[in-house]
């Protein structure tokens, strides 16, 4: 499927890499430094955990809401894999896993770019690739719950603005 939707997995991993650039070197040029608990950061610094939460819940949520619709209500896949001796919760679970690996490897190319910028402290921050992995299995089990109940592509209007609130939310939570 990939063969044909790689620009899909390329803008995955450019958007934040481009947010990166943009707020943390373009505003961070204007900002200046910021003292965050007991440290001296620039604002590059301090923005990469929001920005590794944000990569990981866009990634999972956008491959369990819109992809899964799609092949859900548009494409009918799943009347052809049900057809197989796969069950409802294996299909579920492959797709919840293919969610939260995309939604996984964002946030890791993102720390890669970061590290090779010098915004990464120590290596502790490969924790942080973990911490997003558990973002993206949350917000991709919840994004496939909703999608469950969605009837039309209006209703994924309501992902966009429950998306665009609760990356408001957690990353006011990361930068605590």
């Amino acid at each position: 499927m990939y063969r044909r939707a790689w620009p899909v997995l390329v803008t995955g991993f450019a958007e934040p890499v481009f947010y990166l650039l943009g707020l943390g070197l373009g505003l961070g040029g204007l900002v200046g430094r910021l003292a965050f608990a007991g440290h001296d950061l620039t604002y590059a610094r301090f923005a990469v955990p929001g920005m590794l939460a944000g990569a990981a819940m866009n990634g999972a949520i956008l491959d369990s809401t819109y992809n899964l619709f799609f092949k859900l209500k548009v494409e009918k896949t799943y009347e052809a894999v049900l057809a197989t001796p796969l069950s409802v919760p294996d299909v579920a679970l492959g797709e919840l896993g293919r969610a939260v690996i995309r939604g996984a490897a964002y946030p890791a190319a993102l720390l890669a770019v970061a590290a090779a910028m010098g915004l990464v402290g120590s290596a502790w921050a490969l924790a942080r690739v973990r911490a997003a992995t558990l973002v993206s299995f949350a917000f991709g089990a919840v994004g496939m719950l909703a999608t469950s109940f969605m009837r039309s592509w209006q209703d994924l209007d309501s992902v966009a603005l429950a998306l665009g609130l609760a990356t408001r939310r957690l990353r006011s939570f990361l930068a605590s």
